[in-house]
């Protein structure tokens, strides 16, 4: 019956049954939270929970249609993955392999580029590494000169798609022909195609879940002559995002440190800075903490747990009371 044409083509039930037990992605704020607590829940990863939950959930609503209501449904799911995916930062896991090393992650434009950036930056920063984002939409020689000057040994970027690779295809061509290139890692965010395949890249993986055993097989621990010393752990306590940087604070890294949390800024009713799991607290680094909280005021969203040794450290450098301080719970 299969072959007789009389009834056309064999119905595929293989393609059926899929549908039936694929996933649809989640079409509103409350249904991606639902979503992504089942998912971490069921212990299948943060890297597969963004792949599977959080970046599909974007997609859809990007595929929603023109209009002002279309436009306003992708504002609203635009801030919701943004805080879901500072939700998932919390919980990624740490390590101290990325001590005193430098990686970049390359941006493409639009909400999903800069949404995939941002959860290969906060993997990094989970891993220890000191993080810059450097955007693709520029000439690619201006690409190459932001690299070379950031001296990293790690470039990762997203290539979920023909456009992720075209946007960096010129500036990967030109990071190549360096004296010393960085290890160029993309991340799919799927399974392979052609696309990703294509891509100028010396590993390419399916999610963030890969990362950290694909860069201890390849770059291993910190070397001498690495940079500074520092790493970021992130937790959440109720509705309080905790920030505790470790290794040495000093202006370079209340640099990377500020970043962190001014990206975070608007997701948390209250960030916590921990300074307790720092090694060493420099006057340059307690300074620029201090021009920190006066550039951008703290309050009321931003505190620092007040602990003896940085109050004596600030009462030394002479910046008493420059910083504001929450009390620790009783």
């Amino acid at each position: 019956m299969a072959g007789d044409p009389q009834f056309g083509p064999a119905p595929d039930h293989g393609a059926r049954r899929r549908r039936a037990v694929t996933p649809q992605p989640p079409r509103d704020p409350v249904a991606l939270r639902e979503a992504m607590e089942a998912a971490l829940a069921a212990d299948v990863g943060t890297g597969a929970t963004y792949r599977d939950v959080l970046r599909p959930f974007l997609a859809a609503v990007g595929d929603a249609g023109g209009g002002p209501a279309a436009d306003d449904r992708r504002a609203v799911a635009r801030s919701a993955a943004q805080a879901a995916l500072a939700e998932l930062s919390a919980v990624l896991p740490t390590s101290d392999e990325g001590l005193g090393r430098r990686a970049a992650v390359l941006a493409p434009a639009g909400v999903i580029g800069e949404l995939d950036s941002r959860a290969l930056a906060d993997v990094l920063d989970a891993g220890g590494w000191s993080t810059q984002l450097i955007g693709l939409d520029r000439e690619a020689g201006t690409i190459c000169d932001e690299v070379l000057d950031a001296r990293v040994e790690l470039l990762v970027l997203p290539v979920a798609d023909a456009a992720q690779v075209l946007a960096s295809q010129r500036a990967l061509s030109l990071i190549r022909r360096l004296n010393a290139p960085p290890l160029i890692v993309g991340v799919t965010f799927a399974s392979m195609s052609d696309a990703s395949a294509a891509v100028a890249a010396d590993h390419v993986v399916g999610d963030t879940d890969a990362l950290p055993s694909l860069l201890h097989r390849r770059l291993g621990g910190g070397g001498p002559g690495a940079a500074v010393p520092w790493g970021v752990r992130m937790h959440r306590d109720g509705t309080t995002l905790v920030v505790a940087p470790f290794g040495v604070l000093d202006d370079t890294t209340v640099g990377r440190l500020r970043e962190i949390v001014e990206t975070r800024r608007t997701l948390y009713p209250a960030i916590l800075i921990d300074l307790r799991e720092l090694d060493s607290l420099s006057t340059s680094g307690l300074t620029a903490l201090s021009t920190w909280s006066t550039e951008t005021p703290w309050p009321p969203t931003v505190s620092a747990l007040r602990d003896t040794r940085t109050t004596t450290a600030l009462s030394t450098a002479g910046l008493s009371n420059t910083i504001p301080f929450a009390q620790p719970a009783a």
